[in-house]
């Protein structure tokens, strides 16, 4: 199945390998083992193509991530990461009646690239793979950030929120169940920047900033306020006493309240409990403010929220933000006499960050970046033939009223950006000299 090995590529062998083999070369380094189940009963552990591909009629579920062992399927033990895979669920309300071409209107409207995969379910879901352009090795800290990606994503598709980390379970693609299958790849920085688009977009729309008690009077928590059920109350115990820290509350403030609020809950929390949470929730490197999913599942209303954190300087972030990549691109432009011409990922490949120049622009974030800026009248883009020996020329407007001024002494400190008049009774013309910089791919 041509799905699976553009999936796995080289972490899975064609055959086992002999004695004699493994004795001579040893255990690699880079292969994985990757878990096949039926109704998530008895998993096997399976590393070649041949058990693979025999096992697909006997097996439905399989790990798309793969793990450095064969005896334990979590998180802590995966390997490789291949793919990004979001599950989305038609039984619920939002996505009753939903067929594939509302899956690839929803991956449009998020801004997401074209899918490299998508499988239905027997229930009429559909299971949305982005097949990664190389393999993440899952470290601990790119484990837990590939999370908050699929968990963006889930949240922006109304996909199953349930259905998050990179060890979970999906349906096996057969020729029967896919439904859509593409040559699309995408970079893991790619989805990271757009991870990052996407908080940006939430902040600006007005989510509940850090120290506003906004968030206290929602109704989402004063219905937790109202008390809970038992098998509730630690988690709620512990949301609440984020929620207290996010709108600037006290430590010992919020234990007060929270002792409050235990009085309502049948039956009530031991007080040693309260205080052991609200310890928890105030102590250092804890999170800023309650999470989302939590406070939606225990109030059964829906809800997102996010807590914001003034911005960072430039040089701390690891994904900077988009205005201050227009204004890279800008600086290449001037630097070039207004206009750049080549191929696309070269011309990408001269945008760096003025803090950093270590850092590169993305090629999905310089297409956006590009169009919204044609858009803005900022730039003009042409773009010359097709595939891979097409050329895109980009150019940088000059307004009417901005004439530019090389700098030094003798122009009296006018710089580029000085505005010029018509002047009554006379004409001043100034012309600059433009070199045009071509650059080649082969």
């Amino acid at each position: 199945m041509e799905v699976l090995r553009n999936l796995y590529r080289d972490q899975l062998t064609e055959a086992p390998k002999r004695a004699s083999q493994v004795e001579r070369t040893g255990y690699s380094k880079d292969l994985g083992w990757i878990f096949v189940c039926q109704e998530f009963t008895q998993p096997r552990a399976i590393r070649t193509y041949r058990s693979l591909f025999g096992a697909k009629e006997k097996y439905t579920y399989f790990t798309p991530n793969t793990f450095y062992r064969n005896d334990q399927r979590h998180a802590g033990s995966l390997r490789w990461l291949n793919a990004m895979v979001i599950d989305i669920d038609v039984k619920t309300s939002q996505n009753a009646g939903m067929i594939f071409p509302d899956v690839m209107d929803r991956v449009t409207s998020a801004g997401l690239p074209t899918p490299s995969l998508v499988v239905k379910t027997p229930s009429g879901g559909f299971h949305v793979y982005w097949y990664l352009r190389e393999p993440r090795r899952a470290f601990p800290k790119v484990v837990d950030h590939y999370k908050r990606v699929q968990r963006m994503i889930a949240e922006e598709m109304n996909a199953d929120l349930q259905a998050i980390g990179a060890e979970r379970w999906f349906r096996l693609p057969t020729e029967e169940n896919t439904v859509f299958r593409s040559g699309e790849r995408v970079s893991f920085d790619d989805l990271c920047e757009w991870l990052t688009e996407q908080q940006e977009n939430q902040s600006k729309k007005g989510n509940v900033a850090l120290g506003s008690t906004d968030l206290l009077s929602h109704p989402t928590i004063l219905k937790l306020l109202e008390g809970v059920e038992e098998g509730q109350r630690d988690n709620t115990c512990y949301t609440l006493a984020l929620a207290y820290k996010a709108a600037g509350y006290e430590e010992n403030q919020a234990l007060s309240l929270l002792y409050q609020w235990n009085e309502k809950n049948s039956p009530s929390l031991r007080q040693i409990e309260i205080k052991r949470k609200v310890k928890s929730a105030f102590k250092p490197g804890s999170p800023l403010g309650p999470s989302s999913y939590w406070i939606e599942t225990l109030s059964g209303i829906g809800f997102k929220y996010q807590v914001w954190e003034g911005a960072k300087p430039r040089e701390e972030r690891t994904y900077s933000h988009l205005d201050e990549w227009k204004e890279d691109i800008l600086a290449v432009l001037r630097k070039n006499g207004g206009c750049i011409c080549g191929a696309q990922r070269a011309l990408v490949s001269l945008i760096t960050s003025s803090v950093d120049p270590s850092k590169c622009l993305s090629y999905a974030t310089f297409k956006r970046l590009v169009a919204v800026m044609v858009e803005e009248g900022l730039i003009t883009k042409e773009v010359e033939g097709r595939g891979r020996y097409a050329k895109t020329t980009i150019l940088l407007v000059k307004k009417d009223n901005v004439i530019p001024f090389p700098k030094g002494p003798e122009f009296n400190g006018l710089n580029s950006n000085t505005f010029i008049d018509t002047v009554v009774g006379g004409s001043l013309l100034l012309f600059a000299v433009r070199e045009i910089f071509t650059f080649r791919s082969d």
